[in-house]
């Protein structure tokens, strides 16, 4: 293991004294960190056993811990008013529980298994990771701790521990861009295989509070020019937990960053391709063909994106990580969106609320700080496929789709 890199970290105490009003969020974007990776391959919220999960250990994470850790993918979180004192992180962020940031609720990010997602990294292309952090509450001052873990750690055997971390990098404030902190990271060049990035985020105010987030990752010494990544995955195809009937359609949505609608690609469901779910097959093809140069459906082979009859094994796949997509599966008495294809129009039958003043997803009600509808807080309301949603608490999820919304009409 060479040095650590190290950058100053200058800080005063006067700083400590920062309003404890504003509470952070975020989470490692790049390379994914563990709970993102289940939060974004979704099945969660149904059914109750976690059969519609598609990767082993997010499953068995959630039948140890529940949907909690997951809904709360941007806060692994601990507050330790000492948090210059590593034997006081260590006392409340303890052995153990370092993937779950401490937190009991999270509990099963830290299950050993074999099946975690990696990211794969190239050191003969790239000696310094570029390790991208979400903020969806950018705070400064605070500081940054980079951990990799040792050579022999296997995540399949053991939950990770402190002793099994050696600090490879840390700095000051970052500026944030667009809601994203970015850190040049330096990585050893002697490594190669499975291991564990973990990332702390300590914001330095009287309440400690310090995000911790593992990063399953492959390290790589291969040879001669690797590529930027050709697709990035947004999770799976489509839940085959959700019925679909015979009159209803299905509708598959892309949006960029901005909530701009790049794809609305609706399929008709009938009695000739309901049986195994043909129209899925049906509308991937469809999907595949027309908009190839943004979406492929399917599971990815190197560069290339194949659709597999096993449907639960197939991906949506983009050219653009800030894209998100989404598969809705619409009733028959939705009559195919003709008058209205958000479905959005406003019914008779929501008493005491005016729609009219309500946005519609993705056109969040809250923005980041550089005015980007980005999220919904307490209370907010969001029109979503023919109904209305409250936020019971800070989410970026779909509407519906867990605890963290509550339906209050729908038409």
């Amino acid at each position: 293991m060479k040095s650590v890199f190290l950058k100053p970290v200058l800080l005063t105490t006067s700083l400590l004294f920062i309003s404890l009003q504003a509470n952070s969020h975020g989470y490692v974007d790049y390379p994914k960190a563990r709970q993102q990776m289940c939060k974004d391959d979704g099945g969660y919220w149904w059914p109750a056993d976690g059969s519609g999960i598609p990767n082993p250990a997010c499953r068995a994470a959630y039948l140890q811990s529940g949907g909690y850790m997951l809904t709360q993918h941007h806060e692994f979180s601990a507050n330790v008013a000492n948090y210059r004192n590593m034997a006081a992180v260590q006392s409340v962020v303890s052995d153990g529980s370092l993937c779950a940031g401490g937190d009991s609720r999270k509990s099963g990010m830290d299950i050993p298994s074999a099946d975690w997602q990696r990211t794969p990294i190239d050191l003969a292309q790239h000696s310094e990771l570029t390790l991208r952090f979400r903020a969806t509450t950018p705070h400064n001052p605070s500081f940054w701790q980079i951990y990799l873990s040792k050579p022999g750690f296997d995540a399949a055997a053991a939950p990770l521990s402190w002793s099994q971390l050696e600090l490879i990098y840390q700095q000051s404030d970052v500026p944030a861009d667009a809601g994203y902190y970015t850190l040049q990271v330096p990585l050893p060049t002697d490594r190669s295989g499975p291991a564990v990035l973990y990332t702390r985020w300590q914001r330095v105010d009287v309440v400690g509070e310090g995000f911790y987030n593992c990063s399953d990752i492959e390290l790589i010494n291969g040879s001669g020019d690797t590529p930027p990544p050709a697709w990035f995955d947004k999770g799976a195809y489509l839940n085959l937990q959700t019925p679909a009937e015979v009159g209803g359609y299905a509708q598959l949505r892309l949006f960029d960053a901005a909530g701009l609608e790049l794809i609305d690609q609706h399929w008709q469901i009938s009695s000739s391709n309901i049986a195994n779910a043909l129209w899925a097959t049906e509308l991937a093809a469809q999907v595949n063909t027309q908009y190839s140069n943004l979406l492929q459906l399917g599971v990815l082979h190197g560069e290339n994106v194949t659709f597999s009859s096993d449907l639960a094994v197939n991906r949506a796949y983009v050219r653009d990580d800030s894209y998100f997509y989404n598969l809705d599966l619409r009733p028959a008495a939705d009559n195919g969106g003709d008058d209205d294809d958000s479905g959005n129009n406003p019914p008779g039958n929501c008493p005491g609320y005016d729609l009219t003043t309500v946005n519609s997803y993705p056109n969040w009600p809250q923005t980041d700080w550089q005015g980007a509808p980005s999220h919904a807080a307490t209370g907010d309301k969001l029109l979503y496929h023919s109904a209305l949603y409250q936020a019971n608490w800070w989410t970026q999820s779909l509407p519906g789709s867990d605890s963290s919304w509550t339906q209050l009409c729908s038409w």
